[in-house]
């Protein structure tokens, strides 16, 4: 959805269109135009808003259509410039100013949350955010966050960045864990004393109380791991 703010409203743009008007409106029409298409993709809501032009600033009609295009899209938005030109008999060129915003649905605490939080469904919501002003890795996937550990306290509101995150530990160092060895069809478990902490994935030093052997398994679930042969 694109919501345009600026000084020439978007019925003026249509009066330019079908019946002409001065060089300063139509210039301000094609820098608009341009952004419009440029974002037209873009998802979320779009806030482009036209710097206002000098009066003095001398414009004249062209008698071509006016070519207009964008220095730079950013996905984050931002200031931007156009750069219009004229190809008639009379040639010239003229750069308009723009501050386009992208709102979008953003991950964020339904609450605040503590340190060490696993973070479940009823904890985050979306909210819409100009992401321009936001720092990190934002997350827009709910399902993202569910099921992650907090690297440090939030409060209500707060975006919920990648970097805010972690994987939960699962197994901490001393745990008794199930340690499973697997050979082809044929499972074996056996208990075992984790000798580091380990999240989903990581591989672990961990004692057989059986064997006292010390093996190396990789964390797959809590108070879970897996033998690596």
């Amino acid at each position: 959805m694109l919501v345009v703010t600026m000084g020439l409203s978007s019925q003026l743009f249509v009066a330019v269109a079908a019946q002409g008007t001065s060089g300063q409106q139509l210039l301000q029409k094609a820098a608009f135009d341009a952004l419009q298409h440029a974002y037209a993709e873009e998802p979320g809501r779009v806030e482009i808003e036209l710097a206002t032009l000098d009066a003095r600033l001398q414009v004249p009609v062209c008698n071509e259509p006016l070519q207009a295009s964008v220095n730079r899209i950013s996905a984050n938005g931002g200031r931007v410039t156009v750069r219009v030109e004229c190809h008639d008999d009379s040639p010239w060129s003229r750069y308009v100013a723009a501050s386009v915003r992208l709102y979008q649905d953003i991950v964020v605490a339904s609450r605040a949350l503590a340190r060490g939080s696993i973070v479940g469904p009823g904890d985050v919501i979306l909210q819409e955010q100009d992401i321009g002003t936001l720092r990190g890795q934002v997350i827009m996937d709910p399902d993202v966050a569910v099921g992650q550990s907090l690297r440090r306290a939030v409060s209500a509101g707060t975006v919920l960045s990648i970097d805010v995150l972690e994987a939960p530990v699962l197994v901490k160092r001393g745990d008794m864990v199930v340690l499973i060895a697997e050979r082809g069809s044929i499972a074996i478990r056996e208990t075992g004393t984790a000798l580091q902490a380990g999240e989903a994935g990581k591989q672990i030093p961990v004692r057989n109380n059986s064997s006292e052997r010390v093996v190396q398994a990789v964390v797959t679930g809590a108070g879970e791991v897996k033998v690596i042969f």
